[in-house]
């Protein structure tokens, strides 16, 4: 017999397994059915505006106070939001579906992967692992929407020569660790055949699973 809620009693989570940041979860299953999702906003306390069921988020902190701005805060509207869990089809079959964490390097990380995948042949894993850039150069989605324009951030793998050339451009470069990118993505392809292949970010502790 199961045991009735009145017999339940509630597991606390103990605080380090708290999540309080951004993540990411992909599958596909034997039939092709995709989903990317991207859980966001833990790390701010569960508050609910008054009697309505709406949960408040950290995300209204997207939106701009500023005169005019298309991304003024005002009713009916919705802010810039930085998740993108993305789905990819062609010929409307499922092709791949990714996502990573990473605030404004979300959509950043992702194009670069997709682009990986489709105009440089790599596979699911060659992809997440390839060395990325990323631009600040945007304002900010969070806090004070500080802006650092023409910055220009590199994975410390990318060639020397590259960040030099770069930099006499006038790019405000800078050289960041593989494991500080802010961006950690899964990619799942279905290739051709029909085999699932998949890729996950080893610099940010993610994994890939069959079953």
């Amino acid at each position: 017999m199961h045991p009735s809620v009145a017999d339940m009693t509630t597991a606390r989570i103990d605080d380090a397994l708290m999540a309080r940041d951004t993540t990411c979860i992909n599958a596909v299953d034997k039939d092709g059915v995709m989903i990317s999702i991207t859980p966001s906003g833990a790390w701010l306390p569960s508050v609910i505006a008054g009697d309505t069921g709406i949960p408040l988020t950290q995300r209204a902190q997207s939106f701009l106070l500023v005169p005019g701005h298309p991304n003024e805060l005002a009713g009916g509207k919705r802010p810039r939001v930085t998740l993108s869990p993305t789905l990819v089809t062609k010929d409307g079959k499922p092709v791949m579906t990714l996502s990573t964490p990473g605030g404004d390097n979300q959509d950043q990380a992702l194009l670069q992967i997709f682009l990986d995948v489709v105009e440089f042949g790599m596979n699911a894993q060659t992809a997440i692992e390839a060395p990325r850039f990323q631009t600040r150069h945007l304002v900010s989605s969070f806090d004070n929407h500080a802006m650092n324009r023409g910055d220009l951030l590199l994975d410390e793998r990318i060639p020397g020569n590259v960040y030099s050339e770069l930099t006499d451009r006038g790019h405000k470069t800078g050289i960041r660790s593989r494991y500080a990118s802010g961006a950690y993505p899964i990619l799942i392809r279905v290739l051709d055949n029909g085999v699932l292949e998949a890729g996950a970010d080893p610099y940010g502790f993610r994994n890939a699973q069959a079953w």
